[in-house]
């Protein structure tokens, strides 16, 4: 009788909280703060899509590579950036069933990459390994708080990792102290092999802005053909480190020679291309879409403003009103 009971108490929590789908393609969206709250508006497009997560990316900022101090939750940040957007816009993602990666990125004044964070002094490497740490124990505590399904612990700070791999041991598990979801870490293209602790993360977070050198209108079976390097090394990594590969950023600008540089936001004259863009994520999906080994990934990047973004005339990241839109689309319906 007793067994009866515990079975029924059971079954019926089961039932009251459903288990996550881990085994299913991450079809997600990067999804931009917005300035004001969010509203239903700015989901529906986002589920017209078929995605099934968002990457929420709440803001730090530091005024050079130098400054040793991250400030955030700032007064005058968008809503979006800081802990009470997340908190409000988390429940209209969950309301349509859509999961959640929290990713805090650090925004260095100038637009800076954050690889370069370099100080001349072990005290300041300790002030700021201080202040990250402050930063993203900050969001474990709000990603505990609002249930969120993955939490990523950092983006392209390859600086950091090689100064102290060992900070970042104790991190993940001051953070895991915290936070009782998934784990992963944001490393470029280039140095994702060079991080030390994927063992202690659910799995390797790559920025996957990897070079396809093309022409300014290579075809499909090009791209395919220059992404199979990247397959193979990227199948052995995930052997190697017995973790699946999880696409933490995937994007490409709207412009000739997408595929080329497609890191690369500073290329202000450059011509429309929306077929490039669409190619180019084309190739993308269909080089790993079958890989059980790939878990998915995060297409970079998705405003909120939806009828007002993108468009034929726009190059930049932007999917939005573009072919791309529909290959996102086309793909994600397909992708489990």
């Amino acid at each position: 009788m007793i067994l009866r009971k515990f079975l029924l108490l059971t079954l019926g929590l089961l039932i009251l909280c459903p288990a996550k789908n881990w085994g299913q393609k991450i079809n997600g969206l990067s999804f931009v703060g917005t300035r004001i709250n969010v509203n239903k508006e700015h989901i529906d497009p986002v589920k017209e899509t078929a995605a099934n997560w968002v990457a929420l990316m709440p803001y730090g900022y530091m005024n050079s590579a130098q400054d040793s101090s991250i400030k955030f939750d700032l007064s005058w940040q968008w809503a979006g950036e800081t802990k009470r957007g997340i908190n409000q816009t988390v429940p209209f993602f969950y309301n349509d069933g859509i999961e959640i990666m929290l990713k805090p990125h650090i925004w260095i004044r100038g637009g800076v990459f954050t690889g370069t964070i370099a100080f001349e002094s072990d005290a300041a490497w300790s002030q700021f390994q201080k202040s990250y740490k402050e930063f993203i124990l900050h969001f474990a505590q709000v990603a505990q708080d609002s249930n969120i399904d993955l939490l990523c612990i950092g983006t392209e700070l390859q600086s950091l990792v090689a100064y102290d791999p060992q900070f970042w041991f104790e991190l993940i598990d001051d953070v895991k102290n915290i936070y009782t979801g998934k784990l992963t870490y944001a490393e470029n293209w280039d140095q994702y092999h060079k991080v030390p602790f994927w063992s202690k993360l659910d799995y390797v977070g790559i920025d996957a802005y990897f070079p396809l050198k093309s022409g300014i209108n290579p075809s499909l079976e090009e791209l395919i053909s220059l992404w199979k390097p990247y397959v193979q090394d990227l199948k052995n990594f995930s052997e190697k480190e017995n973790r699946s590969i999880l696409f933490t950023e995937i994007g490409y600008r709207s412009i000739h020679r997408s595929t080329v540089k497609p890191w690369d936001y500073s290329v202000r004259e450059q011509p429309y291309n929306g077929k490039a863009q669409a190619d180019a994520l084309e190739a993308m999906f269909l080089s790993f879409q079958e890989k059980n080994w790939w878990a998915g990934g995060f297409i970079w990047k998705w405003f909120p403003d939806h009828a007002n973004s993108g468009g034929v005339s726009d190059t930049t990241f932007s999917p939005q009103n573009k072919p791309a839109e529909d290959i996102i689309k086309r793909y994600f319906t397909n992708l489990e």
